[in-house]
């Protein structure tokens, strides 16, 4: 399975390749630029969006790369088993700590009786 990345990568070449047939199909049964109101102009502006915004997703720069993960799935879970096991050692080491006071307190209120 892709990351999410590619896939809204594709989405957005697709809706890109989608407008600039749409404007390809209006051209050819008469329609011209400069109409009221600009669809044609719209939708060549929201083509080349479409197509800038992929383009600079697969180069990691977009706004969009920030809201959508470029990882693969092994390397997510690779990094999630990590994040776990560290989450686990330092409850592990939590644990150990409280026990040692508990410990501590136990002797401590024992000699002052």
């Amino acid at each position: 399975m892709h990351p999410p990345s590619v896939a809204v990568e594709r989405l957005l070449y697709g809706t890109g390749v989608g407008l600039m047939l749409g404007t390809g199909f209006a051209l050819q049964s008469g329609r011209s630029f400069g109409g009221q109101p600009p669809f044609l102009e719209l939708f060549l502006v929201f083509a080349v969006a479409c197509f800038a915004l992929g383009w600079t997703l697969s180069k990691g720069m977009a706004p969009l790369a920030s809201w959508f993960s470029s990882e693969t799935e092994e390397a997510m879970s690779v990094r999630v088993r990590t994040d776990i096991d560290e989450i686990q050692r330092s409850e592990e080491v939590a644990a150990k700590w409280a026990e040692l006071e508990a410990k501590v307190l136990t002797r401590d209120l024992g000699e002052e009786e």
